[in-house]
């Protein structure tokens, strides 16, 4: 086999391979609070928003990746048992900015009387297969819990950049939030609030 056949097919190999989960964090995190993503990708990553009509008809917000990602993270550490702070809390603490590494979630924390565990992520890569209905997408990102009281950094994980599948995007936008959704999804998928791995419920 060629090395660009080889190329060609390597996305739909490392498609059927899911990213290990990590570890969960100290049992003693039972509450967090998700603060917006960090964006080192250069790209703005909209999602919606963007358009003549969402921008002048309906007056629609712009939303990015960072946004769908910090909600599907509350809504995935909520169905695991945390208490998560809430997001206009968080909002009022960062003003809506993104937020990339402990020290700087550290300074807004101090700011902004943020005093539960934060979750601070960066997106370090987010890259489409290219096209309006993406196959998959490349992501990789990095993660960590952090004390706001004494700036320990309680959890860390990194996900190195390897596809998420996005069957069924009829829009990039989709493809987005799918792919947003599994990352979260595998970013706290072995967490429960007692540190014990979570097992979901049978369908």
């Amino acid at each position: 086999m060629t090395s660009r056949a080889m190329m060609v097919m390597l996305p739909a190999l490392l498609l059927g391979c899911a990213a290990p989960a990590p570890d969960p964090p100290p049992s003693t995190v039972r509450t967090v609070a998700v603060l917006p993503p960090g964006n080192r990708t250069g790209d703005g990553l909209l999602v919606s928003g963007t358009s003549f009509l969402e921008k002048y008809a309906f007056n629609t917000d712009p939303m990015t990746v960072g946004d769908v990602l910090a909600a599907n993270l509350r809504m995935q550490l909520a169905r695991r048992g945390f208490a998560v702070v809430r997001p206009d809390v968080v909002q009022e603490a960062t003003q809506g900015r993104g937020v990339g590494s402990p020290d700087a979630a550290v300074e807004i924390a101090r700011h902004g009387h943020l005093t539960e565990p934060m979750l601070v992520v960066t997106i370090d890569r987010w890259e489409p297969n290219g096209g309006t209905h993406p196959d998959y997408v490349i992501v990789a990102l990095e993660a960590w819990i952090v004390d706001p009281g004494t700036a320990a950094v309680l959890w860390h994980a990194h996900r190195r950049a390897s596809p998420i599948a996005t069957p069924g995007s009829v829009t990039l936008a989709a493809g987005y939030e799918i792919a947003a959704g599994k990352a979260a999804q595998e970013l706290v998928g072995s967490w429960g609030a007692d540190g014990t791995q979570y097992t979901a419920p049978p369908r």
